[in-house]
């Protein structure tokens, strides 16, 4: 949940209606039954109206995954253009709450789709484009992290050079509480603000889709609504749940005089994992101090990191796009030579998204395909 927006056309009081021979049709938008967040949605017509289901199998991802613990690198920059951002969703590690992948589409999509289980953040690792919602419409950039709520019925448009890290999650994707006062704002001292968040906006060229079809997903299979009617005909809706967008370069890395933890970094958590977002910032500034990070063991995590640009000194061999995975009960760090290396530095211009999970991860059949076997041994060469 982020701020309150109210935008369009509606009734002067909730549950009610303005004119008798033009009654809005309310939808009420909220997760955790009547609980959680929530925003109301205001639609022209009956957002029911369902001509005709059918159902669309999806192979399912443990399918020949591997369960196997080791330290991991995923050569991301060898995956090859396929799909839209739905049929191209190339995932990678997944347990039963997260799923991470990397998406390259080389097609539009055509359709509507919508997550019936799982609450979505992309990273904009290239490109720019466009989501279209029933809520409006959110411009995104490279930089961008772009979260859509479960149940946001939304398609994208996109440069033919997008490219995105993506992670989908059971539990609901938030801003971590420890940047939050008692009143829902975002605190001083936190790494960005409320004024960064870009939210859709209601256009009406966001009102015509090129097919009324909604891909439901259910990630075993797709339960498709055919449908002869726009379901983008919102006029107003308000409230607290919403795709939104944040950039980059409006953060504000926390630095200190001796080497910060990953915590520090954090941009989004939930219930079961964490997402962090290292960025170019000064180093610690104590004069005998080692810049780089130090060896830990992920006692209770699996961490993941999507490389996306700059120069990545405790890692040899990586390269935009790649992605490691580091897990529990083995000891990792810097690579030989790094730590002796880095003293002295004052800066550093990485791009880098962390995620870590409470439960262990698996490996899809996908991601073996792109898999540097020599990661494990790298620490020793």
């Amino acid at each position: 949940m982020v701020f309150y927006v109210k935008q369009g056309k509606m009734p002067e009081s909730r549950h009610t209606y303005s004119d008798r021979d033009n009654i809005l049709r309310e939808e009420l938008f909220g997760e955790e039954s009547f609980d959680g967040p929530y925003s109301l949605i205001y639609h022209t017509g009956e957002p029911t109206r369902v001509r005709n289901v059918r159902n669309e199998p999806r192979k399912p991802l443990s399918e020949g995954s591997v369960s196997e613990m080791r330290h991991r690198h995923l050569k991301g920059f060898d995956l090859q253009r396929e799909g839209d951002f739905v049929s191209g969703r190339q995932y990678l590690m997944f347990n039963s709450k997260v799923y991470l992948g990397i998406i390259k589409p080389g097609l539009d999509h055509k359709g509507l789709y919508r997550s019936a289980l799982m609450e979505q953040l992309f990273f904009v690792h290239h490109g720019h484009g466009k989501l279209h919602s029933t809520l409006g419409i959110l411009d995104f950039k490279e930089g961008d992290y772009v979260y859509v709520p479960k149940g946001t019925t939304y398609t994208m448009h996109y440069s033919a050079d997008a490219e995105f890290f993506f992670l989908e999650s059971v539990d609901r994707i938030g801003i971590p509480k420890r940047y939050l006062n008692e009143y829902g704002q975002i605190k001083e001292g936190s790494p960005y603000y409320s004024r960064d968040i870009r939210y859709p906006v209601l256009d009406d060229n966001a009102r015509n889709p090129e097919d009324f079809s909604v891909y439901v997903d259910y990630m075993d299979y797709y339960l498709v609504e055919e449908r002869d009617e726009n379901p983008f005909d919102v006029v107003g809706w308000d409230g607290y749940l919403y795709p939104w967008a944040i950039n980059i370069s409006t953060m504000s890395p926390i630095v200190g005089k001796l080497h910060q933890p990953p915590p520090v970094h954090e941009t989004f958590s939930g219930k079961s994992f964490m997402v962090g977002t290292f960025l170019p910032r000064k180093f610690d500034f104590h004069p005998k101090s080692i810049p780089i990070s130090y060896y830990h063991s992920n006692i209770d995590t699996d961490e993941v990191l999507f490389y996306s640009s700059g120069n990545f000194m405790s890692r040899k061999g990586i390269s935009e796009g790649s992605l490691t995975l580091h897990v529990r009960g083995l000891i990792h760090g810097p690579q030989p030579g790094a730590v002796e290396n880095s003293i002295g530095k004052e800066d550093t211009d990485e791009v880098a998204v962390m995620v870590e999970t409470y439960e262990p991860l698996k490996m899809t059949k996908g991601a073996l395909k792109v898999e540097d076997q020599s990661y494990m041994y790298s620490w020793y060469r």
